[in-house]
């Protein structure tokens, strides 16, 4: 790929239809996300960011605005207060393309998405046993919080936050 991917963030809406389809397809790719409510949250994301090299959609990120049944559960599970007051956004779908992974994509995703939280809390979820992304949440100003859970392939899933700045 020539030259350096560049980051895009846009309210789902200033997304057109290939650029949504091509994150929702990244997200699945991404092996971590399922579920009929998928392409109902990104729409309802607060903002999508997006690698684009290449003229192509290579990684993804998203400051979600999580359901209440899902916060519920997720604060059930992880034994963490996830109070939508406090923490009003989920950052989720982070996802790079394996060519391009190691090479600092990731946090410029997240940083570019988090630049969208307004100084809120933001929480997030995570496979414990990905340790490349468990580092990159902890420099994004992300800590763990409550216990681990047995997610969605019974791997253990910690919460981390972020309080408001």
């Amino acid at each position: 790929m020539s030259g350096s991917p560049t980051i895009r963030a846009a309210l789902p809406e200033d997304c057109s239809d290939t650029e949504r389809e091509r994150f929702f397809d990244l997200v699945v790719e991404g092996g971590e996300v399922g579920g009929a409510v998928l392409a109902t949250n990104i729409a309802e994301a607060r903002i999508l960011v997006m690698l684009i090299g290449a003229g192509d959609v290579c990684g993804i990120a998203a400051l979600k605005r999580p359901r209440k049944s899902y916060r519920d559960k997720t604060s059930a599970k992880s034994e963490v207060n996830l109070d939508a007051a406090a923490f009003p956004y989920e950052l989720g779908y982070v996802y790079v393309l394996p060519a391009l992974q190691g090479q600092g994509h990731s946090h410029r995703l997240i940083a570019a998405a988090l630049d969208h939280s307004a100084g809120v809390g933001v929480f997030a979820t995570v496979r414990m046993d990905n340790g490349r992304m468990c580092a990159t949440l902890e420099k994004a100003g992300f800590v763990a919080a409550g216990k681990r859970y047995p997610g969605r392939h019974k791997q253990p899933i910690g919460a981390l936050l972020r309080p408001a700045a």
